[in-house]
């Protein structure tokens, strides 16, 4: 107790009256009764500013692929699942979320349609010829699943030169 009150202070109490002593123990305990209720009074009004709030949870989305067996509707939920536990919210991280998830081998549905537009519709304009003759094997090449006749290519060709 000397460590904690002090030599003096043990001296003085003690060569008080019990009266003394009893009053000044209770001052004592009103004073430390005050502190403690000031300093629980502090820590509320911290505590009522930080509502819980739910922590993100990382959920694991296998990648679809578009192979055989594989359902686009279930893998669909599956992401809105990932993307709810994981509390994104916005649309463009939502968007950004479900393309990281897209396999590599993925392409949309009217991917072979747009790609056959764009041959046919292709022109030289104001590039060079090997320019244009480039992007026309590209086109050509990915209509690989249902190539064009050859004199269709020849005949999209020579219209499209300058």
């Amino acid at each position: 107790m000397v460590g904690i009150f002090g030599g003096d202070t043990l001296r003085s109490l003690a060569a008080a009256t019990p009266t003394e002593q009893a009053e000044r123990i209770e001052a004592f305990d009103t004073y430390e009764r005050g502190l403690i209720a000031h300093v629980e009074g502090l820590q509320a009004p911290v505590a009522e500013m930080k509502p819980a709030q739910p922590k993100p949870l990382r959920l694991k989305v296998n990648p679809y692929d578009g192979k055989e067996g594989e359902n686009l509707h279930f893998w669909v939920r599956e992401v809105e699942l990932a993307m709810d536990a994981a509390l994104i919210s916005t649309e463009r991280l939502r968007v950004a979320f479900a393309l990281c998830n897209v396999g590599a081998g993925f392409l949309p549905a009217n991917y072979e349609y747009r790609q056959r537009s764009r041959f046919l519709a292709c022109k030289q304009g104001k590039r060079e010829l090997h320019e244009y003759i480039q992007e026309m094997r590209v086109l050509a090449a990915s209509l690989v699943g249902n190539p064009l006749p050859e004199h269709i290519k020849v005949t999209v060709f020579m219209d499209g030169l300058k």
